[in-house]
């Protein structure tokens, strides 16, 4: 029941989109075809018969049909709408020019320029044009003007036309090199447009021959008007390059995570093929009308239609299933690591488990919203035309679906394919990847305005600085149903909206046919909320199972789980490894502590005993991580209490060699240099189980190492030591070590840093401060090794004698 209460609001967005669709459109596109009763097939139909007229083509010829638009007529049309004169101007004649089917035959073999016939149709099935192309080198012998008209006059009739609604007809004729040329121009009496622009139809013969039927305007600043189109066409020209460097751009994130491990491809491989697919569907459709322009003299017109679309699925298909392929293995590792929650409902209709609440909720929601936005373009239109904002009939069909025999199927199969490369990249890589870098509203912003403005928008309109605000708005609109929701919601939301408006245009036709497309067009696009309502109350929700999660997720929950076990052990490693305070017992202490990882091997102490000596230790376990922390743990917890009982050298070692041969016999090498110092007498009693020996600095710069041999700890039950016992001077330093020091070399080299090199620098240092010894030896060692990751800890402890 809560489901339903929290659904019901995005109820009322669809039912208010829908309502906004069917009020307004008609009042945002006057022009649309409002009387389309024909399709292609019926037009080639109408053609092939009207020709006849002109010439039966030859057999076998090569016959294409396309749509075709006039949008700066229609730019014009709405122009002179806009007067109150002429509000009924989408009932005028010259309206059903905006669009048509445009038939070309072909001789065999003939290229894309020597087409024999030609006829236009409009959508409603008149003959609008009728053409035989009779070259200028042919002759033929002239023709009397008198019979001329009388003959054109006859060809009108017999095509429908009723010559009372045009003016007498005015005979021009053209002189050409072999023949003499007649057009007879009849001069329409609607003048909707106004007397400075006439238009109507044109009857041409060549020498005695009818050559067909052209409608005509008279347009001496039609170049002003185009220049209205260009800013759109470039930016949407704009569109297709920007998606060359997205690819790259992507690809080289791809690259990265998938070295590391952080990416599957399984996924991004479907989306690869399903966009693939798309084109493949849609290509060989569409490409004899989406070719009828191109001009490769070395082929003929049907060799140029698989010239295009081969060409065509490396430029716009391939790469645009590529960058989809990039952007769902990038964008899938990026939500993964921090809005996993967002691709559930995605994952389970991609596993085609409908049959729960999570995908019912995010369809529906990505529908409604798909409607609703439609709706809310519709409506923001009809607010700023007052504002000389404006869109077009034939900007909702400049798109490839249009050029199919199936337009509802055409129109499927593209918006599939552009809306997931623009949500892919838009929503799942854009989003995230500038969140994390600016924050979340500064990224999203940014995501916004990117994605809405070069990723190929869902409509277009004029001018384009109004453009871009709509576009903004939308992409804006679906950055938040992401943040807010989940990638499906914003997935569906963004395709609804692709396919709204085309839908709206297949089902406001006259013909059942394409009727019926436009209603599967919504049926296809609602088929996931569609399956998935009957179970929004089920309380059922898609919850991950360890197999549902992808190898590569695994791996990164994997690191993760690590990477928080080893900062766990680290924090209580230096919990454990003691903050040395600058002083005691009169005796001036520095000390260092570099782990090769987040928890490492080495170990250290210095604790003040009750009578007034010092207890010094530094241990090294072999290796360094987990294993090794452990064993080091146990060790730096044994020795502190070891010491508390008694801190003698000897009973020191039995007790560690005892605990490390216990329990890591043998595996880990332990070593340990432990000392007992007393302020006061300026001795040092001590001994070494396989520790590096320390070095005792005098003030006169003199370095020797005190020397004691005696196995590892753990690798022997009984430990043999041998007890040292040294006399120190006033001044002197002592100086304990980790071999991670002694054996740390440059990237490209094996020689170590050495005794030698560690030597020098503390006779050098011997007169200075003992956190000055200790900064000095270990500034030398970075400046020889340079910034390379270290290899074994690292561990430095200095005395001073008083």
């Amino acid at each position: 029941m809560n489901d339903l209460k929290r659904l019901t609001p995005w109820l009322l967005v669809g039912i208010a989109g829908v309502i906004s669709l069917v009020v307004l459109f008609d009042r945002v596109y006057p022009l649309y075809p409002r009387h389309w009763t024909i399709d292609g097939g019926q037009a080639e139909a109408i053609a092939l018969e009207a020709l006849r007229t002109l010439g039966d083509p030859q057999p076998g010829s090569y016959v294409t049909v396309a749509p075709e638009t006039d949008s700066t007529l229609e730019r014009r049309l709405l122009l002179a709408r806009s007067t109150a004169e002429s509000e009924s101007i989408e009932d005028s004649k010259i309206a059903r020019r905006v669009f048509s089917w445009r038939v070309s035959v072909y001789p065999p073999g003939a290229p894309v320029a020597d087409w024999s016939h030609r006829a236009g149709i409009s959508f409603d099935g008149r003959v609008l044009r009728l053409r035989r192309q009779i070259k200028a080198d042919v002759e033929a012998p002239p023709i009397d003007p008198a019979v001329a008209l009388e003959r054109s006059a006859s060809f009108l009739r017999e095509l429908g036309y009723d010559l009372t609604h045009y003016d007498a007809p005015v005979v021009n004729s053209r002189e050409g090199r072999v023949r003499r040329d007649l057009v007879l121009r009849y001069r329409s009496t609607e003048a909707v447009l106004g007397d400075n622009l006439p238009y109507g139809l044109e009857v041409t013969f060549a020498g005695d021959q009818l050559a067909g039927l052209e409608p005509y305007l008279d347009e001496s600043d039609r170049s002003a008007v185009s220049a209205a189109f260009q800013s759109v066409a470039l930016f949407s020209q704009l569109n297709f390059l920007v998606m060359f460097i997205v690819a790259p751009f992507v690809g080289v994130l791809f690259l990265r995570r998938y070295h590391a491990g952080e990416i599957g491809v399984s996924k991004g491989l479907r989306v690869f093929f399903a966009i693939l697919g798309a084109g493949a569907l849609c290509l060989p459709l569409i490409a004899p009308g989406m070719t009828e322009n191109w001009g490769f003299s070395l082929f003929s017109r049907r060799q140029v239609t698989w010239v295009w679309l081969t060409q065509f699925v490396f430029v716009f298909f391939l790469p645009m299933a590529t960058t989809a392929f990039f952007s769902w293995s990038v964008g899938e590792s990026l939500c993964r690591e921090r809005w996993s929650a967002k691709l559930a409902a995605f994952d389970s209709l991609y596993q085609r488990n409908w049959r729960n609440a999570t995908v019912a909720r995010a369809s529906f929601r990505g529908f409604s919203a798909g409607l609703g936005m439609a709706g809310a373009v519709l409506a923001l239109l009809a607010v700023l035309a007052p504002a000389g904002v404006s869109t077009l009939s034939s900007f909702v069909t400049d798109g490839f679906w249009f050029y199919g025999p199936l337009p509802g199927l055409m129109l499927l199969a593209l918006a599939f394919a552009i809306t997931t490369y623009r949500e892919l990249v838009g929503r799942l890589v854009l989003l995230p990847f500038l969140s994390n870098r600016l924050g979340l509203i500064p990224g999203a912003a940014l995501a916004a305005v990117l994605a809405g403005s070069v990723l190929f928008p869902s409509f277009s309109l004029m001018p384009l600085s109004w453009a871009l605000v709509c576009w903004v708005f939308t992409s804006t609109l679906l950055v938040l149903l992401f943040l807010r929701y989940d990638f499906l919601t914003a997935l569906l939301a963004g395709l609804t909206l692709d396919i709204a408006l085309p839908a709206v245009f297949l089902i406001r036709s006259g013909n059942a046919g394409i009727e019926i497309q436009g209603w599967l067009v919504f049926l296809v696009v609602a088929l996931p909320m569609l399956l998935s309502l009957r179970y929004l109350l089920s309380g059922k929700e898609f919850v991950y199972r360890y197999d549902d999660i992808p190898p590569h997720v695994r791996r990164i929950a994997e690191r993760e789980r690590q990477r928080v076990e080893l900062e766990t052990a680290r924090r209580i490693q230096s919990s454990i490894l003691p903050e040395l305070p600058p002083r005691i017992a009169g005796m001036d202490i520095a000390h260092a502590y570099l782990p090769a990882s987040e928890v490492g091997g080495d170990f250290y102490d210095v604790l003040a005993l009750d009578d007034g000596r010092l207890a010094i230790a530094i241990g090294d376990v072999a290796g360094h991580g987990v294993s090794s922390g452990l064993v080091m743990s146990g060790a730096k917890s044994a020795l502190a209490v070891q010491v508390t009982f008694n801190p003698e050298v000897l009973a020191v070692f039995e007790t560690l060699n005892r605990m490390v041969y216990q329990s890591a016999r043998k595996r880990l090498i332990t070593t340990l240099c432990y000392a007992l110092v007393d302020p006061l007498r300026r001795e040092m009693t001590f001994a070494s189980a396989g520790h590096l020996y320390p070095y005792v600095v005098s003030q006169d710069g003199r370095v020797r190492a005190l020397q004691s041999t005696a196995y590892p700890l753990g690798v022997r039950p009984e430990l043999e030591i041998a007890v040292t016992k040294e006399s120190l001077e006033a001044g002197d330093t002592l100086v304990m070590l980790s071999d991670g020091i002694v054996e740390a070399h440059p990237e490209n080299s094996p020689e170590p840093f050495g005794f030698p090199r560690i030597e020098k620098t503390l006779s050098i240092l011997a007169q200075e401060t003992v956190d000055k010894v200790r900064d000095g030896l270990l500034s030398e060692l970075e400046r020889y090794v340079g910034p390379v990751p270290r290899e074994d800890d690292q561990t430095l402890l200095v005395l001073r004698i008083p």
